[in-house]
């Protein structure tokens, strides 16, 4: 474990892509997340949080599920279209989602500005 607990400037850290077109991802906690490419990232157990941008247009890709996390997106900016296993919501910023393990799921940035929000997730 990492001996600080404190990351600032969050938005600002080194960009990642994780595999979802038209966005930026920046882990910020999680398991070995500190490591010489993001050296103020925290580590931690199970606990995972990213900071996400999505460009106009941005998308998650096809969908999927996780069979081993639950994960939950807090918007700060912007609009999301998200599906959760058969349901759909339109969010805007200080919306929230929630999504279960092994419930499939997909996102997609809407509306005429870019998107911004926390992506937080837990092994179980």
């Amino acid at each position: 474990m990492s001996d600080t607990y404190c990351v600032r400037k969050c938005f600002e850290q080194p960009a990642e892509n994780h595999g979802h077109p038209g966005s930026i991802s920046r882990v910020v906690l999680g398991p070995g997340a500190s490591n010489a490419e993001r050296p103020e990232a925290i580590n931690s157990e199970r606990l995972t949080i990213h900071t996400n941008e999505y460009e106009v247009g941005g998308v998650s890709g096809d969908g999927h599920a996780h069979s081993d996390q639950e994960q939950f997106f807090y918007l700060l900016e912007g609009e999301m279209q998200v599906t959760v296993g058969e349901e759909t919501y339109q969010l805007v910023a200080g919306d929230s989602v929630f999504l279960p393990k092994d419930v499939f799921h997909k996102h997609e940035q809407v509306g005429d500005t870019p998107l911004k929000f926390l992506f937080i997730s837990a092994k179980v």
